[in-house]
């Protein structure tokens, strides 16, 4: 046990028990534990918001949390560093990360859910650790009214439902757009994520004001034979037939059927039997105006489907990079002060967005956008 929690009830009280305790690697760090014991004796963060603050040499990256007890802590600055795409990290990049929290903050490392790295520091102690974090080949970015670092999920790599390289296509568009990230210049903050299906594990077309998802135009694969092996290892086809939200699976007494006019492409079926693969025609469907936030007239919302199939030729992302760059300038051109991408939709309609961006308006996008996207 630290001995810094000793006097701490709350603190000493998660201590106990079988799994390793967050609060003794607190003790162990520069961290105050008398902040955390704060938080926990009023049941709420012993931090306010702050914002994002003014360091020379660096325009974006860096913020601070304002303290409620400055007695204790005057405040809580912080670095944003960017993550590579998928949260890839090798040994050494993590060992590098941790020397610098070690040698410049409070030896802490905090991996946000927006997918990027906060390295909690002093004003006096960022740009020498900036320095260092660029010398490991990391940046800092995505505060501010900026384009967000983009998140995507782990891809191919280690996922067999993947339909496209979702890592590289938001590696792609984070080096393509790495001014925007460093240099907030926007009307609001606006989040990218990459999902390499729809099953959506990074849940970006909730959370993200832009999303890129991999999809198929065709309908699933059936491989008859890898079915009946199935069925004789004990798979429920009926369970599968009514697992579909359409009814789109037919079952013909030997064979099994998928009815175009009801199959929402919806990865149900393949998610619960493995001799149903998705279609050879994949690419990419561009979600635009998902939130989570409370804020704005709309509160949480699920994007728009502003272009439901976007192919991909040989790893060339360049059209979706276009796409891509001609909204912003849309958004940043058209939007109200602090107005996120969803709300701006809204306010504006989708169809003047298409117009406005030289797409075509099609059926796809007005017909139910939030189950099928063919």
């Amino acid at each position: 046990m630290p001995e810094a929690s000793q006097k701490y009830t709350f603190c000493r009280t998660l201590l106990n028990g079988p799994s390793p305790s967050h609060v003794r690697e607190l003790g162990n760090s520069r961290y105050p534990l008398a902040m955390y014991e704060q938080g926990l004796a009023a049941g709420e963060s012993a931090y306010d918001h702050g914002g994002y603050i003014n360091i020379p040499e660096l325009p974006s990256g860096v913020g601070v949390r304002n303290s409620c007890r400055p007695e204790i802590i005057e405040e809580s600055a912080y670095l944003r560093i960017l993550q590579p795409a998928g949260g890839w990290l090798s040994a050494g990049t993590l060992e590098k990360l941790a020397a610098c929290a070690e040698t410049y903050g409070k030896s802490l490392i905090h991996f946000t859910s927006g997918g990027t790295i906060e390295i909690y520091t002093t004003r006096e102690q960022m740009v020498p650790a900036v320095r260092e974090l660029n010398a490991a080949g990391l940046d800092v970015g995505s505060t501010g009214n900026d384009l967000r670092c983009l998140t995507a999920c782990c891809g191919p790599a280690r996922c067999d439902a993947a339909l496209i390289d979702a890592p590289a296509l938001a590696t792609y568009l984070g080096q393509r757009f790495i001014d925007e990230q460093q240099y907030p210049g926007y009307p609001q903050k606006v989040k990218s994520g990459v999902s390499g299906c729809p099953n959506d594990c990074t849940r970006a077309m909730m959370q993200k004001d832009h999303s890129f998802i991999g999809v198929y135009r065709d309908l699933p694969q059936i491989n008859s034979e890898a079915l009946l092996a199935w069925q004789e290892a004990g798979g429920d086809l009926k369970g599968l037939l009514a697992s579909c939200p359409t009814e789109a699976l037919v079952w013909t007494g030997s064979t099994l059927a998928v009815d175009p006019q009801k199959c929402w492409h919806c990865m149900v079926c393949i998610n619960l039997c493995p001799a149903i693969r998705p279609g050879r025609e994949r690419g990419v469907a561009w979600v635009a105006g998902g939130k989570y936030g409370h804020r704005g007239p709309q509160g949480p919302m699920v994007g728009y489907v502003l272009v439901p199939f976007i192919p991909i030729k040989d790893n060339d992302y360049t059209t979706i990079g276009d796409l891509f760059g001609a909204f912003l300038e849309l958004w940043a051109d058209n939007a109200q002060k602090k107005e996120r991408v969803g709300d701006f939709i809204s306010r504006v309609g989708p169809l003047w967005v298409i117009k406005e961006l030289g797409l075509n308006a099609v059926p796809q996008i007005l017909i139910s956008p939030g189950r099928n996207g063919f």
